[in-house]
């Protein structure tokens, strides 16, 4: 039997439970919670009372004064999740945050985990964060930006669902740019992937190099009425452009590509060799056994000679 639901579940509930997001539940409750059935409300109970403090993060993250209160719901059925949305979502949507309907709505599959459930709400958290800042900054961050935050934040994305390599698409120039995300990432689900997988690896690699307190700075500045890329500037000392310009070439390394391309390639490399030394140690005992073989016919003929030297000398 595996550990691994268990473990991930008891990462959950810590996570849920941990001194940092006990002290926010302190600023009281974000969201209505609804259910579209008593079982689903059962199953998803722990999920639904960490999005309180789990809001609240997110604002402190990004520097919002407070969560926008709304509704989060919880249902069970596509046709259920489409009616909600009051739109048909494409396929790859699992829970959308429509701040224009206040609202939070996550569609709960049989077969996802308690873990699974949980980054998913935490990714629309994070746009449920960004929409709780001032209109002359929410209305200025580019799709692409809300999208790698959103994934930084939940840490997951639909890199693992489709399997997406940017360093491949990158060394064979199919790589989009960032603006090209702008607005919107489509309906075409790869490209949405590599739009979400490439705008995550931009956040976080800000995030890396410059801090988690860049993206409270950089809102704070849009306040007051700096553009993004501006604000960027201001902090980092490069653009969009140029940042990006460093994350592709980055991405084209043969180190990367190996990275992306053969995720168990030194997995594989260590279990060659590991199965090389039966084989190796095989031979060299062959080798020795060979010497000693050839060592020995040498010691024979010696003493042949010497008895025969003998035999002559008595004569």
């Amino acid at each position: 039997m595996s550990l691994r639901p268990f473990l991930i579940t008891l990462a959950v509930v810590c996570q849920l439970t941990s001194p940092k997001l006990v002290a926010a539940q302190g600023e009281g409750e974000v969201f209505a919670v609804k259910f579209a059935t008593e079982s689903l409300e059962q199953r998803m109970s722990v999920i639904a009372n960490g999005a309180h403090p789990q809001a609240w993060l997110a604002c402190n993250y990004v520097g919002a004064d407070q969560p926008n209160p709304g509704t989060l719901y919880f249902c069970s059925t596509l046709e259920d999740f489409s009616r909600k949305l009051q739109f048909s979502p494409p396929e790859w949507f699992n829970a959308v945050a429509q701040h224009h309907l206040s609202q939070v709505v996550v569609w709960v599959k049989p077969e996802q985990s308690l873990a699974g459930v949980q980054q998913v709400l935490n990714h629309e958290i994070m746009h449920w964060a960004l929409f709780s800042l001032p209109p002359q900054v929410s209305r200025q961050i580019p799709v692409w930006l809300h999208e790698g935050l959103a994934e930084m934040w939940a840490d997951r994305g639909l890199t693992s669902t489709y399997q997406v390599s940017l360093a491949w698409e990158s060394v064979n120039n199919r790589l989009p740019h960032l603006s090209s995300y702008k607005d919107s990432f489509g309906n075409e689900p790869y490209r949405a992937a590599v739009g979400y997988a490439l705008a995550k690896e931009f956040v976080v690699s800000l995030r890396n190099k410059h801090g988690d307190e860049l993206f409270k700075k950089i809102f704070s500045s849009m306040r007051a009425g700096r553009t993004f890329d501006q604000a960027l500037i201001d902090y980092t000392g490069l653009s969009v452009v140029s940042h990006e310009q460093i994350l592709r070439t980055n991405l084209k390394s043969w180190w990367r590509v190996v990275q992306e391309i053969y995720p168990h390639f030194f997995l594989l490399v260590v279990a060659l060799i590991l199965g090389l030394v039966p084989f190796v140690q095989s031979r060299r005992r062959l080798r020795q056994q060979a010497l000693h073989s050839e060592w020995q016919r040498e010691e024979d003929a010696l003493d042949i000679w010497a008895e025969t030297s003998d035999n002559t000398q008595d004569e």
